[in-house]
């Protein structure tokens, strides 16, 4: 009768096989990641439509007064003025320095409220 071998290790050969091929996708994958972009060659179409995206820019001053491009509104006639804006639109904000948090706040609250996501803050660069 044999005597069935003692192990006295780990066999690590399908632990490398396993690593081998994980290193395999990531490589595979941080090539996507590194270039930013997957290369497509789209098919021609015979209708067109370019969808304009609109900029807005919301500025609040420090006496709690609102101007959406540069025209001034009052706050109750903001949310019926955002109506116009679709979730591709850009808005900027921007708020002098002493105007108070919660006017900032009332402003982004719109906007997510209206989907809008491209929200930008304008500041001053320091010197």
């Amino acid at each position: 009768m044999k005597s069935l071998k003692k192990v006295e290790g780990i066999n690590v050969v399908p632990l490398i096989d396993v690593m081998l091929v994980l290193l395999a996708i990531i490589l595979t994958i941080s090539s996507f990641i590194a270039l930013g972009k997957i290369e497509l060659t789209l098919p021609n179409g015979t209708t067109q439509t370019k969808v304009k995206q609109k900029s807005y820019d919301i500025a609040i001053n420090n006496q709690r007064e609102f101007f959406i491009n540069s025209e001034k509104i009052s706050k109750e006639e903001i949310p019926e003025k955002l109506l116009e804006l679709n979730k591709e639109d850009i808005v900027s904000i921007r708020a002098d320095k002493l105007t108070p948090y919660e006017e900032f706040v009332f402003i982004i609250d719109l906007l997510k409220q209206k989907g809008i996501e491209k929200i930008g803050m304008v500041v001053e660069n320091e010197r």
